[in-house]
């Protein structure tokens, strides 16, 4: 049975088509730059830094090797985002070894901060907070996976043999923002060979959506909604986020909402315009907090950023409760 808030929420769907396009502009962007890669010569050059068309496969003190799901090609960027190379994977990794030897780039540190963005967004979306983390002493490594083309287990694979190709890194933490968290989730429940060489500190989920979203249950049969989000919002759904196991590591998290009746009109209780306050909670959880923001922008938000250090600190928002 459809209840109440879905009702409002497919009567209102109207006003969503463009709200839906905005990731699509990265998407667009990143396809020129698939298609310039295989007809223009090895130049270095800028890029976008690969939004929904690219997933890292490789990371080392900023640089990345990231692969094109369209084309299967790969492409060397340095910590600017500027292409030192493209074309297979390994003639990449070989480009990289080379000028790791002569710029003489130092090894990873022993505690890496991973952070995966959300439904839509990019690596970039993670600004403030990435500052505010290699500020504080971290290192810190923003990875971007195409969230909207490849659905959790896809991602995670991938993501699997990034981290375990990471050498002289021992510890790591987690700090995910929306579908990113359910992303983490599915990767924990893996049995990796990277869990027996790295342990895992802990995990900050930022809004995410750990009983299903109400929102995606409604949009994914909405078009061109579901297409433009496709993968990465049936998997935010009540249907397949329940489904994920509780992380078997200390985590914690930050739900955004207005206390009271949330941003959104069409979803019942309070909410950051996305997702439901109520839908963030997992059992298990070491501590939980809520702050008043909007989904897009809550990772950047002072209170977030104080909480996620304190967590990984701490293991409680210690300077919140």
């Amino acid at each position: 049975m459809i209840s109440n808030g879905t009702c409002r929420i497919l009567r209102h769907v109207r006003i969503l088509p463009f709200v839906a396009f905005l990731p699509a502009f990265g998407a667009l962007s990143d396809m020129a730059t698939a298609n310039q890669a295989a007809t223009w010569p090895n130049l270095a050059m800028p890029t976008l830094g690969g939004r929904q068309l690219w997933a890292d496969r490789y990371f080392h003190a900023g640089w990345r090797i990231q692969e094109n799901v369209l084309t299967g090609h790969a492409r060397l960027l340095d910590p600017s985002d500027i292409r030192r190379c493209w074309g297979p994977y390994d003639a990449c990794r070989a480009a990289f070894e080379r000028i790791r030897a002569e710029r003489d780039i130092p090894p990873n540190g022993k505690h890496l901060v991973v952070l995966l963005h959300g439904l839509g967004r990019s690596r970039a979306s993670f600004k403030g907070l990435q500052r505010a983390l290699a500020e504080a002493g971290h290192e810190v490594a923003a990875i971007g996976y195409p969230s909207t083309r490849r659905d959790l287990a896809a991602n995670a694979a991938v993501l699997e043999d990034l981290l375990a190709d990471l050498p002289g890194v021992e510890r790591i933490s987690f700090v995910t923002h929306s579908l990113g968290g359910l992303l983490v989730r599915e990767l924990l429940a893996r049995d990796s060979d990277w869990r027996g060489r790295i342990a895992v500190d802990s995990l900050v989920m930022i809004a995410p959506p750990n009983r299903g979203s109400a929102m995606a249950d409604v949009l994914q049969y909405v078009p061109p909604i579901n297409l433009l989000l496709w993968r990465g919002l049936f998997c935010a759904t009540t249907r397949h986020a329940t489904g994920l196991p509780v992380p078997d590591v200390p985590f914690g998290i930050v739900a955004a909402g207005r206390s009271g009746t949330g941003y959104n009109p069409f979803l019942d209780g309070d909410d950051d315009l996305i997702v439901r306050v109520a839908e963030t909670s997992l059992d298990g959880a070491a501590d939980w907090l809520q702050v008043r923001g909007l989904h897009a922008v809550v990772m950047n938000a002072p209170q977030t950023v104080q909480a996620v250090l304190d967590f990984l600190e701490f293991r409680r928002f210690e300077h919140q409760n």
